[in-house]
């Protein structure tokens, strides 16, 4: 996502969030993001259903979203969505309060398809491993290569409001082609005298490898990993409430999931929930350190 799309997003939400009455939902369904199938992805539209629903909050309709253009468009009809369930990306484009979110911490990272080594299928390494004269090298390098990560993915974001790549290409997440694709499209578009970088999460970049991945070059497998981190961490998924959805209703959402312990796993997948999860309020401090993560270059 460009930075002048999400300064429009946030000035435009600005004006809609002064509309009277709401009706629904939006979901940025994780299912989506990780490119699943329609069934996966219904039934975590379904569980998310059935989770907010005894809240009072409105659930009809609930519409899946796959980038901030989606909430942008939701947000000017007469009668705008009741709440936006989601990463910051799209939460905050809309305009809406941050109800409760997933306050345990995520970072991202880029993946660096870099030089021919001598190892086959290598481990990354992290650039804080490297002396300080190859770390210099490998920032410059990367200042002019290409970085692929998910449209409207916070981890993209992060990354990219750092201007850390030459260029971000933004993949559009579909059924068949997510989160999973992105080292396929990254291993497929590297060369053994051109980088290729793979935004991610730090965690998965940590355990990453060539080894099932095929490209163009079958050295792809013989590419030197680097993991260089993004900067600012990022809270997770959350619920954002329009200003006219009923206060008992978001209030109820909130203690709901704040109260929440043990999900079964299919609503772990419905709220994009890790092994560790912690829902919490965001304080205006926060709230205006995560906007300026998101759109800010130093």
């Amino acid at each position: 996502m460009k930075k002048p799309l999400l300064f429009a997003c946030l000035a435009a939400a600005g004006l809609s969030v002064q509309a009277q009455s709401c009706e629904g939902g939006l979901y940025l369904n994780p299912q989506v993001i990780r490119g699943e199938g329609s069934s996966q992805t219904e039934s975590a539209l379904r569980e998310l259903i059935e989770f907010i629903k005894p809240t009072g909050l409105s659930t009809a309709p609930v519409l899946n979203i796959r980038e901030t253009q989606d909430v942008l468009t939701a947000i000017k009809k007469p009668a705008p969505p009741c709440w936006v369930y989601g990463n910051p990306v799209v939460g905050l484009a809309s305009g809406y309060k941050p109800v409760a979110v997933n306050i345990d911490p995520i970072q991202s990272a880029i993946l660096i398809l870099g030089d021919v080594g001598k190892l086959k299928d290598g481990k990354p390494v992290e650039l804080k491993s490297l002396p300080p004269e190859e770390r210099a090298k490998v920032l410059a390098r990367l200042k002019t290569t290409n970085c692929y990560g998910m449209k409207s993915g916070v981890t993209t974001a992060l990354v990219q409001a750092e201007n850390l790549c030459g260029t971000v290409v933004e993949v559009v997440p579909q059924q068949g082609l997510g989160q999973s694709y992105l080292p396929t499209k990254a291993a497929f578009h590297w060369q053994a005298d051109r980088w290729v970088g793979l935004i991610t999460r730090l965690q998965t970049a940590q355990g990453s490898t060539m080894k099932t991945h095929y490209g163009t070059d079958e050295r792809i497998h013989m590419a030197q990993l680097v993991i260089v981190p993004a900067s600012n961490p990022s809270w997770g998924y959350g619920l954002y409430a329009h200003p006219a959805a009923p206060a008992d209703a978001v209030k109820k959402a909130a203690a709901l999931l704040a109260g929440l312990k043990t999900p079964s796993p299919m609503l772990s997948k419905a709220l994009d929930l890790g092994k560790d999860f912690d829902y919490g309020l965001v304080d205006d401090a926060a709230l205006q350190a995560m906007k300026k993560a998101l759109t800010a270059s130093p």
